[in-house]
């Protein structure tokens, strides 16, 4: 069978495995649907199918699945209890960082009758990278899951604990649940502040134990913010508090933080005044960790920061510039005639933006309110690269003439950005 032929069959195989589960979830009256904002996940699943006027508050309970057909040889009886599949590592790091309950089903076509397997991401992120999936680095990875004889009910009872226990908020679960599955308090200090400082200070170092998800981590940080509300608020001035959050102990020992957050005292009447003094994170919506369908950690009010020096910023903000010209020239210059780059070039070039990205960017600093508009193009222009880098390797199920297309637009930003330092530091300059 050539490629051409080979990969209309695959997509054939693809479409009755996923035409299968669907007929099987409607038939058990799940509402299931396509989902329309494909970037792997092919049918999005609601327990309650239309939410009525009077349930707005409750919100609808929403998975997503990703269906993985093969097409078996016909037999009488089909006894396997366990089916692999080989997943991009990349595609699983994806739904990891999707704020719903994400699940790979395997559908194996027995003649015509589905014979179907299961599991949540979350699980297979525990069983395969326990220690978080930036630990491994190969690109594929082989997954095992089980065989499921009720998928509707499977997924009745996955998503129902999802949203129960861990999605958006931890005020209904007990203490002793929390400090088992989902985080532990380590220590907490309060250091000695000037009184002319105005505002008080706690310091709390915790340990994450819950899945390695977004909605998991916020309402973590939730949780925490609701305690300090509740036990620490309402003093002569307003609480100021910073979290470091630690993975594990040995993280907590070598000072190794996934994240450092902050949170000022949201109902105190003194915080407004605070939070303009010191210029509260960038992103000035961020009065509290509310989820506000933020979909990664990455989206993180930062901690509060000193304003950088004017001139110190400047020539930071220069020196960054250069580099990513020099970056997106070499992807000008190294474009063969199909829009690639070679592999070597490639892998090059991105490990010079990832370099870039987690040290000189990321001390940059914050400006002072005339240079705002500076340090947010610099993180516009490396995210533009980055959507670059995406489009040059392509990715699985995306047609070249639409790889292409969207690789060219990514381009003209790009180039859009290409030299305007200059020009955009005088203006501000010359203010």
């Amino acid at each position: 069978m050539n490629d051409k032929n080979g990969g209309k069959q695959s997509q054939l195989i693809g479409e009755r495995a996923e035409t299968k589960v669907r007929n099987v979830l409607l038939d058990a009256g799940l509402f299931c649907s396509k989902y329309e904002h494909d970037r792997g996940e092919d049918l999005l699943v609601e327990l309650e199918g239309y939410i009525g006027q009077s349930d707005v508050g409750s919100g609808p309970r929403i998975g997503l699945l990703q269906i993985k057909g093969h097409e078996a040889e016909a037999a009488h009886t089909f006894r396997e209890n366990v089916a692999k599949r080989r997943l991009e590592l990349d595609h699983l790091r994806r739904w990891a960082a999707i704020p719903l309950p994400v699940f790979v089903v395997a559908v194996e076509l027995v003649g015509n009758t589905p014979v179907l397997f299961a599991s949540s991401v979350d699980k297979l992120v525990g069983e395969i990278a326990p220690d978080g999936l930036a630990a491994l680095e190969q690109q594929k990875i082989t997954i095992s899951l089980p065989r499921i004889d009720d998928l509707p009910s499977f997924l009745r009872g996955e998503i129902a604990e999802f949203y129960s226990l861990h999605a958006f908020q931890l005020s209904d679960v007990s203490e002793n649940v929390i400090a088992r599955n989902h985080y532990e308090i380590i220590s907490t200090k309060n250091p000695f502040v000037l009184p002319q400082a105005k505002v008080w200070q706690k310091h709390i170092r915790v340990l994450w134990k819950g899945s390695w998800r977004p909605a998991h981590f916020w309402a973590t940080l939730n949780h925490i913010a609701d305690h300090l509300q509740e036990n620490d608020g309402g003093r002569g001035v307003p609480l100021l508090a910073t979290v470091h959050v630690y993975r594990s102990l040995k993280d907590d020992r070598d000072n190794n933080a996934i994240a450092h957050a902050s949170w000022l005292e949201d109902m105190h009447p003194a915080a407004d005044h605070l939070r303009e003094r010191i210029n509260w994170p960038k992103a000035v919506h961020w009065a509290r960790f509310r989820f506000h369908g933020k979909s990664a950690i990455e989206e993180l009010p930062e901690s509060v920061s000193i304003e950088e020096d004017d001139d110190a910023f400047i020539a930071k903000a220069e020196s960054i510039w250069e580099k990513l010209d020099s970056i997106c020239l070499d992807i000008m210059n190294s474009l063969t005639t199909d829009l690639r780059l070679p592999d070597k070039k490639l892998k090059q070039l991105e490990r010079s933006l990832h370099k870039l990205d987690d040290t000189f960017i990321e001390k940059l600093g914050r400006p002072s309110p005339q240079f705002t508009v500076l340090d947010r193009m610099i993180n516009q222009y490396c995210f533009v690269l980055s959507g670059v880098f995406t489009w040059l390797k392509g990715k699985e199920d995306v047609p070249e003439v639409r790889r292409k297309r969207w690789l060219n637009q990514d381009l003209e930003l790009a180039q859009g950005f290409y030299r305007a330092y200059y020009p955009l530091a005088k203006l501000l300059l010359d203010r």
